[in-house]
């Protein structure tokens, strides 16, 4: 199963919580910005984007900010914003698991549970398309699937219907050869259904893989309040 990314965020998710007009993802993401300032050099490079709330957040302090993301949708709200605002700030529509990443930004980025939505092969593409990037920082934050499952707080087979978000979501399983918790998401009747691949991630997953790429931890911080990790490496 693969997630129709377009079709679930435009179905079943908040789109507009992705986007710079919300006022709690700009709050949150502030509060991660300013705990990590010294982690963030001129040149920013955002993966999976999103609405690029990071960007404009950032911009401020005189950060030069590129955001990539697959979602169309994302990237043209994105663009729509920095119009209306007058931002410098880059855009770029592409898979990052296709595309090479040219350059040699000072922090990578990758938020919001990006990661989610990546398999280890797909995060190893990822590291070597931006291997050009030396000197860097990378940020990346992610829920603990290991953690949750072994608390028994996301089980497989379970059925929740989420009335505030307009949906049903159904956990059918777990693949351990692929490394994805697989969901469906339905609108309150059960039609429209889409399906959505959760990325199975803990810290004893992420590391081995970043080390491989030459990258060493620097910085790890656990948040209770959505069982994750913030991680912060660098790579010489």
């Amino acid at each position: 199963m693969k997630t129709n990314i377009v079709a679930f965020y435009r179905k079943h998710d908040d789109f507009s919580r992705y986007l710079a007009t919300d006022k709690r993802r700009a709050r949150q993401l502030s509060r991660l910005y300013n705990s990590n300032k010294r982690y963030f050099g001129r040149r920013v490079l955002d993966i999976a984007c999103g609405g690029a709330v990071l960007g404009f957040i950032i911009e401020k302090d005189g950060h030069s900010y590129t955001g990539i993301d697959v979602n169309p949708d994302m990237i043209a709200s994105a663009k729509n914003y920095a119009k209306k605002i007058g931002s410098r700030n880059r855009f770029i529509k592409a898979d990052v698991t296709q595309m090479k990443i040219e350059g040699n930004s000072d922090t990578i980025c990758m938020l919001g549970n990006a990661l989610c939505h990546f398999s280890t092969h797909d995060f190893s593409r990822i590291l070597q398309n931006t291997a050009a990037h030396r000197d860097a920082y990378f940020i990346v934050d992610y829920r603990d699937m290991v953690r949750l499952m072994f608390d028994k707080k996301w089980n497989v087979k379970k059925r929740r219907v989420e009335k505030e978000r307009g949906r049903i979501a159904t956990t059918k399983g777990c693949n351990t050869r692929t490394g994805f918790v697989l969901t469906t998401t339905a609108d309150l009747h059960g039609k429209d259904e889409v399906g959505f691949a959760h990325a199975i991630w803990s810290p004893f997953i992420i590391e081995p893989i970043m080390n491989d790429h030459g990258w060493s931890i620097v910085k790890r911080t656990f948040s209770k309040r959505w069982s994750g990790w913030l991680d912060i490496y660098r790579k010489a």
